[in-house]
């Protein structure tokens, strides 16, 4: 209880440091229960152990807190995870931090940096740390290409016969996102060593995803990872050089020859969310991993079947917490808006240009916490607000005081757009 308290003290601590339009906050409690084959394919240990196959429950309290001004964006997020294993009857426990840096040298560009450390554990430790400096792309409103490159330091104590191991790996990512409608998005990856480049297929890991999303918060999404594994193994053979037909050979000839292996791991992925109201939310996750080895010819299959509830709430750290300052962009053929938000839901534009028709325009999700859409306006002046739908809560977001607005005869307020 004191290591929540904990968490939740430091939360309140970085959101207290900007103004109240500038900082969001978020902490989540989940609770999960699932089995799985392998601990490969557990969401917390994720280390590959074809012998520990249990039932688990994975507990985690998470906060995450964002802030922007003038270009620079900054996230945070902290937690701390349990997780008992039944069959093994043991227990992990442990706790992780991220930091993700982006400024926004243009519309279109971006660079900054993901850093992050974490803590397990139970009948042995580890300990990661890593750090990667990124450069982002915004190909259209909708799409955006992204390369990270960096180093991640692992430490692990008392695991199998060693004591105390270190190991440094240098890593990059090529990311790749759109959204070709308001509900659909897909994402694509490509993950490797540093060492392995420009020979990609020593190993790498490759990812892609199809994820849809609806109009209450609710979503389902498909994943597929490739993993790819080069190694080399050297086979002895000794060679007979002439001598009699009979009796020892007279020339002994050892050759060292080595053979190129490759193991393979594919993963296929269905995972689903479903807000029950504004707080509360349950998931599920299945996973199926199928492991080819070339040396010893051998194939497994895994599975990993989970689900659990979410809770979800914004600490009323600062007064005004969902306050947004809504960005246009105005070109004479279109007019494209930019909302920074870390709530919950989905939001949309309601307004003049649809008749004020609550289904409204969906914003897509540029990217972390940045809410996109894009308009075809005449010329003319439009009054609008913003709703934020988490299942059956339906909400009108607050606009800063930077926002021209003006009265909705209703006691608040409508942001207003000039086209000219």
């Amino acid at each position: 209880m004191k290591d929540v308290l904990l968490v939740m003290i430091i939360i309140s601590c970085i959101a207290s440091v900007g103004k109240a339009q500038q900082w969001q906050t978020l902490l989540s409690v989940d609770s999960r229960f699932g089995y799985s084959t392998n601990s490969y394919l557990n969401p917390f240990l994720s280390e590959w152990n074809e012998m520990n196959q249990s039932s688990y429950n994975l507990t985690s309290v998470i906060g995450q807190s964002y802030w922007y001004q003038n270009g620079n964006s900054l996230s945070f997020t902290g937690g701390l995870l349990y997780e008992p294993l039944f069959r093994q009857s043991e227990s992990w426990k442990g706790a992780l931090g991220t930091l993700d840096y982006a400024y926004h040298v243009s519309n279109n560009v971006s660079v900054g940096a993901e850093a992050g450390a974490s803590y397990m554990t139970s009948s042995y430790s580890r300990s990661l740390l890593w750090i990667q400096p990124k450069i982002t792309w915004f190909v259209t409103p909708f799409t955006l290409l992204r390369f990270k490159a960096g180093s991640n330091f692992r430490n692990y104590r008392n695991y199998l016969v060693t004591q105390n191991t270190n190991n440094r790996f240098d890593l990059y990512g090529l990311e790749f996102e759109t959204w070709p409608s308001y509900r659909w998005q897909l994402t694509a990856g490509l993950y490797g060593s540093l060492d392995t480049l420009p020979s990609i297929q020593k190993g790498f890991n490759a990812r892609g995803s199809a994820g849809y999303y609806f109009r209450n918060g609710a979503s389902v999404s498909m994943k597929l990872n490739l993993e790819q594994y080069q190694y080399q193994t050297e086979t002895t053979v000794q060679q007979n050089s002439g001598g009699p037909p009979k009796g020892p050979p007279q020339n002994t000839q050892t050759t060292i020859i080595t053979n190129t292996n490759t193991d393979h791991i594919m993963r296929l992925g269905l995972d689903g969310t479903y807000p029950v109201n504004d707080q509360f939310s349950v998931f599920m996750s299945a996973q199926v991993l199928h492991y080819a080895g070339q040396t010893s010819s051998t194939s497994t299959n895994d599975i990993e079947l989970s689900g659990g509830v979410r809770f979800t709430f914004e600490p009323n750290f600062t007064k005004n917490r969902t306050i947004i300052d809504p960005q246009w962009n105005k070109q004479k053929s279109h007019q494209q808006i930019k909302i920074r938000y870390s709530g919950k839901g989905r939001l949309y534009l309601v307004g003049d240009f649809n008749n004020w028709n609550k289904s409204g325009i969906p914003l897509s999700e540029q990217s972390n916490n940045v809410y996109v859409t894009q308009l075809n306006l005449s010329p003319g002046a439009y009054e609008y607000k913003v709703l934020r739908i988490q299942g059956d809560t339906k909400e009108w977001l607050t606009f800063s005081g930077d926002t021209y607005t003006v009265s909705d005869s209703y006691g608040s307020k409508n942001a207003m757009l000039l086209v000219q």
